[in-house]
C-alpha cells in the first residue's frame, strides 16, 4: 500500500472516531432537552462511527500497515435548537464524504485496486448518512421548534435500533 494512503487512511480512523464523539456530544444535548428520542438516534450514530473506525483499524492492519492511534478533539456541542443541532451533524457528514472521497482519489492514482473496493462501501454508507443528515433537517424544519411536535418526532427516533 501506498504510504500517502495509509496514512490517509490512518488520519480517517481518528476522523471516525471524532464523529463518534461528535455524535455522542449531540446526543448529550438531547438528552439535557429531555429529548430522549433524539439523543438514543444519535448515540446509535456514534456507535456506527465508530464501527466505521474500526473497520479502516482493522484494514490498516490486514494490509500490514501500522495503525496511529491519535488524540482525538474535543467536541462542543452548544446548539440554540434542534435544527442547529441537525445542521451541524448534516454539515460533518458532507466534510467526511469528502475526505473519504480524497482517500478514494489517491487509492485510483496510486492503481491500489484493493481499496478501492474497500473504500466503495464508505462511499455508498456516507450517500446513506448524507439522506439521514438531510431527512432530520426536513423533519425538524416542517415540525418547528414547537415543543408538542418535537415531542412526536422524538418518539419516533427513539424506535431507531443499533
Amino acid at each position: 500500500m501506498n504510504k500517502k494512503v495509509a496514512d490517509l487512511l490512518n488520519a480517517q480512523v481518528n476522523k471516525e472516531f471524532y464523529s463518534a464523539y461528535l455524535y455522542l456530544g449531540i446526543s448529550k444535548y438531547f438528552t439535557k432537552q429531555d429529548l430522549n428520542g433524539f439523543a438514543s438516534w444519535y448515540k446509535v450514530q456514534a456507535e456506527e462511527e465508530q464501527e466505521h473506525a474500526m473497520k479502516i483499524y482493522t484494514y490498516l492492519l490486514e494490509q500490514d500497515q501500522d495503525v496511529t492511534l491519535s488524540s482525538i478533539a474535543a467536541v462542543e456541542v452548544d446548539f440554540k435548537n434542534a435544527l442547529e443541532a441537525a445542521k451541524a451533524a448534516d454539515k460533518h457528514e458532507h466534510y467526511i464524504t469528502d475526505e473519504i472521497v480524497k482517500i478514494m482519489d489517491a487509492a485510483v492514482k496510486d492503481k491500489d485496486y484493493r481499496t478501492q473496493l474497500f473504500l466503495n462501501w464508505f462511499i455508498n454508507e456516507q450517500e446513506e448518512e448524507e439522506n439521514n443528515s438531510a431527512e432530520m433537517i426536513a423533519k425538524v424544519q416542517m415540525l418547528g421548534n414547537d415543543k408538542k411536535n418535537l415531542y412526536l418526532l422524538d418518539k419516533e427516533l427513539g424506535s431507531r435500533k443499533g
